[in-house]
């Protein structure tokens, strides 16, 4: 029906659509009143976008089936290609009116109908027959096929009926009790087939235990005899209350060693051929008395050692013979070494402290011989200027006593003591270092100044080291600026404390320093004949003093060298005791050849 709608719809569709688009009010009028005369139409509207074109309804009574309802638009292509949408078409039919004199097409409908109920039924019934017989058939075979010793379990499926599934459980309980009969019947078996075996086996290992037994005798043989090592087996023994000790194995070794056969070493005295009882553990040195003439004569060492293992509440000893001839001459000959090793550290420690005194006693001497010059022009001028004179001399007694003391502390160096150190007052030293470079800064027309905001600033350490320190780097700052055209040449020195530290700082305003990273390396020297010690000793100094020495470049020009402090040591942690006594004449005199 639905059908015959769609396809009488579809034929008047282009005609309404031509009529819409040319305003065609008659044609449309005609096309609907065509329509509208079948009886199964109840109702049919034509309308435009905007309105209804044509409407025609009747009410039917009494149906029993729902309306067919079929709609349509409306759309019409003009000349150029483009698709307009003119409007709808809506029609319901009645299906009852359709039907009525079709007694032919009901019947078969009503057939299908019947058929689609009762073929689903049929297959399944014949889908269910097919499906047990071969489960049955299944399991007949798989009951044919088992075996006692092959234990196969069949699951049952949800789509199998009761009584498969209670067959299955049966068939399974009984192969299971077979297949348990059949494993006990296994295991009794191979039981008994173990026991058999097992008396066999035990008397082959009995065999085999007894060749095992005197291949380990003939191993042990070989082993012992063949061994590198000098090697005797003493058993202890009790003769009328007395404990004695008797050779009872040696191998080839020892019969070498001790030059003579087996048969004349066993059953010997141990004792009694070698001086002495063994001992349970330990060595001894064996005397050579004892030993055959050829080995007195090759003047070989014999040392002998022992352990001991209790065998049945009975001692064994198992010593063994070395020849420690080669480990003695080789003791002797590192003791020899040892000797000379220390005569070689000894002369190092001479030509270091040379090293030092030339590098350090320099300064003073030159120091020495400028004030000594400047006596000599003070006495031959004509009128002599006792302030300068009697200042001249006192300067050369200092510089005499700095170059005593630098000698003195050489000496004790290479006598491995420590510098004697104790409570200094830093502003009073720095100042005193000060005056003695003030005569070489002057002679270069140098400006050299301390200043300091601290009142007091007292330091555990050696004063002859830290004058020698601060001498060493005014001096060297004296040199560099000696040479430099800076205008004006200055030297600062400055005392601070800083971090439970006294920081003394050295600047001036020189070229700087070249290679500053290797500046405190020892044999490192920018200076054509300068030995590279100087700097090295101070940083020496400084680290003894718990202390640090740093040395940097300025910007735009100059060096500075940071030297800092402990501000508190407890010197009873340090060996601070004052070695010094009296000066001998020799020590008194710096000048002194000796």
């Amino acid at each position: 029906m639905q059908a015959h709608a769609d396809k009488q719809i579809k034929l008047i569709v282009p005609i309404l659509s031509k009529a819409l688009y040319d305003a065609d009010a008659e044609t449309i009028s005609l096309v609907g009143d065509s329509l509208f005369q079948e009886s199964n139409v109840d109702y049919l509207m034509i309308s435009d976008q905007f309105s209804r074109v044509y409407l025609r309804s009747r009410n039917s009574e009494n149906m029993q089936l729902p309306s067919i309802a079929v709609s349509r638009s409306l759309s019409y292509t003009n000349n150029s290609g483009q698709s307009l949408l003119l409007g709808n078409i809506n029609i319901q039919y009645n299906p009852q009116i359709l039907l009525e004199g079709r007694t032919e097409a009901l019947a078969t409908i009503i057939a299908l109908g019947i058929l689609k109920f009762v073929f689903p039924l049929l297959a399944l019934t014949l889908f269910l027959h097919q499906k047990v017989q071969r489960r049955l058939s299944y399991l007949i075979r798989k009951i044919s096929d088992s075996r006692p010793d092959n234990l196969r379990r069949i699951d049952p499926r949800r789509s199998d009926p009761g009584e498969i599934k209670e067959l299955i459980g049966a068939y399974n309980q009984l192969q299971e009790n077979n297949f348990r009969y059949h494993n006990r019947q296994q295991e009794a078996h191979a039981k008994l087939i173990e026991r058999t075996n097992e008396v066999a086996e035990s008397r082959e290992s009995a065999r085999m235990l007894t060749n095992m037994l005197q291949n380990s005798q003939k191993r042990y043989r070989a082993l012992f005899h063949r061994n590198v090592d000098a090697l005797l087996i003493v058993e202890s023994f009790r003769l009328e209350e007395e404990e004695r000790f008797r050779i009872i194995d040696a191998n080839l070794a020892a019969m070498s060693i001790l030059d003579r056969a087996l048969d004349q070493l066993i059953k010997q005295d141990f004792e009694a051929m070698f001086g002495s009882k063994p001992l349970e553990h330990g060595r001894y040195l064996l005397n050579s008395n004892t030993l055959p003439p050829s080995l007195q004569k090759a003047n070989l060492q014999i040392e002998l050692h022992f352990n001991v293992v209790m065998f049945e509440k009975q001692g064994i000893y198992y010593v063994t013979l070395r020849d420690v001839s080669d480990k003695i001459r080789a003791e002797k000959l590192e003791k020899e070494a040892n000797e000379l090793m220390n005569f070689r550290q000894n002369q190092m420690a001479i030509a270091e402290m040379a090293t030092t005194i030339a590098h350090e006693i320099n300064q003073p001497l030159a120091a020495i011989q400028n004030y000594a010059l400047s006596a000599i022009n003070f006495s031959r001028s004509g009128q002599i200027n006792q302030d300068k004179l009697h200042q001249s001399l006192e300067q050369l007694m200092q510089q005499a006593d700095i170059a005593s003391q630098i000698v003195q502390q050489a000496r004790t160096q290479l006598g491995r003591n420590d510098y004697p150190q104790q409570p200094l007052n830093l502003i009073q030293a720095l100042e005193e270092s000060q005056a003695l470079c003030q005569h070489r800064a002057d002679k270069h027309n140098i400006t050299l100044s301390f200043h300091s905001e601290l009142e007091k600033a007292t330091a555990v350490a050696n004063e002859v080291q830290f004058k020698q320190i601060m001498i060493n780097t005014l001096s060297n700052a004296i040199e560099a600026l000696a040479e430099s055209t800076a205008d004006p040449r200055e030297i600062n020195i400055s005392l601070d404390r800083e971090d439970h530290n006294y920081v003394i700082q050295i600047r001036d305003n020189g070229p700087g320093i070249e290679n500053i990273e290797r500046v405190f390396t020892a044999h490192f020297s920018t200076k054509e004949k300068g030995l590279g010690m100087g700097l090295a000793i101070c940083r020496s100094i400084a680290e003894m003093h718990h202390g640090s020495i740093t040395a940097r470049n300025l910007t735009p020009c100059g060096a500075e060298f940071t030297l800092r402090l402990p501000d508190h040591i407890d010197i009873t942690d340090k060996k601070t005791a004052i070695l010094k006594t009296e000066p001998s004449e020799s020590e008194a005199d710096p000048l002194n050849p000796s």
